[in-house]
């Protein structure tokens, strides 16, 4: 039996969240193999390289959906119940839910995709002092500086072609991640920069952060360290592709400013994560924990205390084992006994305390 289509997914959502209760990511994803009888093979299916199971990813995809259309609600991580818009629709006896639906009755919905009402049709918004269309998301900026190398042979010699392979990883991450909706990625001299729509930034955040941390871990593996930063805000495109605006111009300017390995939270995401999960977030169990945790690493020449950064230990942790996170540390405890350069040597420094940090009891 294959895998319930998303449409199905949404409609069994919003009928077991309908109830008027709070439920838990968890009890979702059970209540709904349940009611639509998925089986425990099909249950256990993963997703290609991301090693989660593609039904968990599915119902959370769903519920993120009705999040966006306004007619689910948060109450906690990972918590969520139904919303006055949500019994509405609810009341309507909807028996597919998919993509039309959702626009057609959503105006929350609809502005997600950055589109509004005009004129009796939809159109797409445009900025006319950009010359562009503006719309919701979020923005990242990764770098894999070649610079980091520690091989005998010189930095570049050294890293060979492994930074392109690792973009490609990262890429093939996001595109497997169905909440990144409006996905667009661009690569150039070890950078990689990417946006994804929607007015539920922090739906995105999330989503974000769940595809991209198997990236910094076999980046640890391969000596090529992945470094970042991802901001929220409004983004404008142009017809020839350039990308703009306050989220764009967030992420690149913080994007090299840790001095980790690793991918941090700008300041307006940082905002978003914090109204959205309590201190101790990562350790919650329901849904597989949240994808970020709070840190205290140097940025530029200080510290910035309480933000948040994608919990690749923790999320290793859950997903593998102890026993590889174990092995990575042991991996960068190498790099510090054999990295000549102060700058790398720093970096790596604070990576392993990042790992302490994140991993350490709540």
């Amino acid at each position: 039996m294959a895998l319930p289509p998303y449409y199905d997914l949404r409609t069994a959502a919003l009928r077991l969240i309908g109830d008027g209760r709070v439920h838990r990511i968890r009890d979702v994803i059970d209540g709904i193999a349940g009611e639509l009888d998925v089986s425990r093979a099909d249950r256990s299916l993963l997703t290609p390289k991301m090693r989660r199971r593609k039904f968990d990813i599915d119902v959370e995809s769903a519920v993120a959906d009705l999040r966006r259309a306004a007619w689910l609600e948060n109450t906690a991580l990972g918590r969520f119940r139904i919303t006055a818009e949500g019994r509405a629709i609810l009341g309507k006896g909807p028996k597919r839910i998919d993509a039309r639906f959702l626009r057609n009755n959503s105006a929350a919905f609809r502005e997600s995709l950055g589109i509004r009402s005009g004129s009796g049709r939809e159109r797409t918004a445009e900025s006319p002092a950009a010359g562009g269309r503006e719309f919701d998301g979020i923005a990242a900026v990764i770098g894999i500086p070649a610079a980091w190398g520690s091989g005998a042979g010189g930095a570049r010699a050294a890293i060979g072609d492994k930074p392109l392979r690792l973009m490609r990883y990262v890429r093939n991450l996001l595109e497997a991640e169905k909440a990144l909706g409006g996905l667009v990625t661009a690569a150039f001299s070890g950078t990689m920069f990417i946006t994804a729509e929607g007015a539920a930034r922090t739906d995105l955040l999330l989503a974000f952060g769940r595809a991209v941390w198997p990236a910094v871990v076999r980046g640890i593996r391969e000596d090529v360290q992945v470094c970042g930063c991802v901001a929220g805000g409004r983004l404008v495109r142009t017809a020839e592709n350039w990308v703009g605006g306050p989220a764009a111009r967030e992420a690149a300017a913080h994007s090299d400013m840790p001095r980790w390995v690793g991918i941090s939270a700008a300041p307006s995401a940082n905002g978003m994560l914090a109204a959205a999960m309590p201190l101790d977030a990562h350790r919650d169990g329901g849904g597989g924990g949240a994808p970020y945790v709070r840190h205290g690493l140097p940025i530029g020449t200080t510290a910035e205390q309480g933000a948040w950064a994608v919990d690749w230990p923790g999320l290793c942790d859950r997903e593998e084992g102890g026993r590889e996170v174990e092995e990575l540390v042991g991996i960068i405890d190498d790099r510090l006994d054999t990295t000549p350069d102060i700058g790398a040597s720093v970096r790596w420094w604070n990576t392993r305390r990042f790992c302490e940090s994140a991993l350490a009891a709540p």
